[in-house]
């Protein structure tokens, strides 16, 4: 049996064809552990609608989605483990085809890619990075969706989700994970990750904070997994651009902080702020 864990918050107008993707899965040997993160909305009601046994449904004061997924994983029974986000859609053979692949290479761990669907309706195919195959070694593991996870029962017996992250909770999962236990990375896109206007990936204080607990936790990141590093200031250096272009001052504190994770950032930001005819920017960032 598979578990599949799906923490809600507020989502009254998703949550039931998000489960319903669930429900639809080619395997239905299958349980579904709603955690409901202190919903205000009608959510509740909206799971409970839905007239399915294999549907669990958990109420929790809110604590954040972190905590709701390691509150389904204590009462989980499958012997894999799957999550799902209660605002995307799941393709009806992800399970079937991540069994499989289970199967196949005897992994502990099998994502698939995800399609990230623009509000203009482009879509793109993550993570971009990383092809088809046994991550080995494991490189990085940037871009990969915490409901494109398939995992044995085994790999959750000691291991949760940081909720102290504001960000990158499946990254500094996975990066813990990667030390233990083999993943591999199924190259379909079998998820449909819809970006909304409340997103948290939007905020640059939050990535800022994520990145800042990830070196101070993981001191060995430089060493252990170099492109993880640079795909972390790559994002940092992105968010001192963005908030340069919209005036907001602490543009140097992110392009600064990117230095932490790439020691090489100052020249590949001359290179890029040139480009841009950003490059004031540049010396204002070199005097700091």
């Amino acid at each position: 049996m598979v578990s599949v864990i799906i923490p809600v918050y507020n989502r009254e107008k998703t949550i039931k064809k998000a489960i319903a993707s669930v429900l639809d899965q080619t395997w239905s040997d299958l349980e579904v552990i709603v955690i409901d993160d202190g919903s205000m909305d009608n959510s509740a009601n909206e799971i409970k609608s839905m007239k399915d046994t294999r549907i669990k449904y958990i109420y929790q004061e809110n604590a954040g989605a972190c905590v709701a997924r390691n509150h389904g994983l204590d009462l989980a029974q499958g012997d894999f483990i799957a999550f799902h986000d209660s605002d995307d859609v799941w393709h009806e053979d992800k399970l079937e085809k991540q069994l499989n692949k289970l199967n196949e290479t005897g992994a502990d761990i099998v994502f698939c890619k995800l399609n990230e669907i623009k509000a203009d309706g482009q879509t793109v195919l993550l993570p971009m990075g990383i092809k088809e195959g046994m991550l080995n070694p494991v490189v990085t593991v940037m871009g990969i969706g915490t409901q494109t996870l398939l995992a044995r029962r085994h790999v959750f017996e000691n291991l949760r989700f940081d909720s102290v992250f504001p960000r990158f909770q499946e990254l500094e999962l996975l990066y813990r994970a990667s030390k233990e236990f083999s993943i591999y990375c199924l190259g379909e896109g079998l998820v449909d990750y819809y970006i909304g206007g409340d997103s948290i990936s939007s905020n640059p204080e939050k990535l800022y904070s994520a990145c800042s607990l990830m070196k101070e936790k993981h001191p060995d990141i430089d060493q252990y997994m170099p492109q993880l590093s640079k795909d972390l200031g790559s994002c940092l250096k992105t968010a001192g651009i963005d908030a340069y272009n919209v005036g907001n001052r602490n543009y140097k504190k992110y392009i600064c902080e990117a230095g932490q994770f790439d020691k090489t950032w100052k020249i590949k930001m001359l290179v890029l702020l040139t480009k841009v005819n950003m490059l004031g920017l540049y010396v204002k960032i070199c005097k700091r």
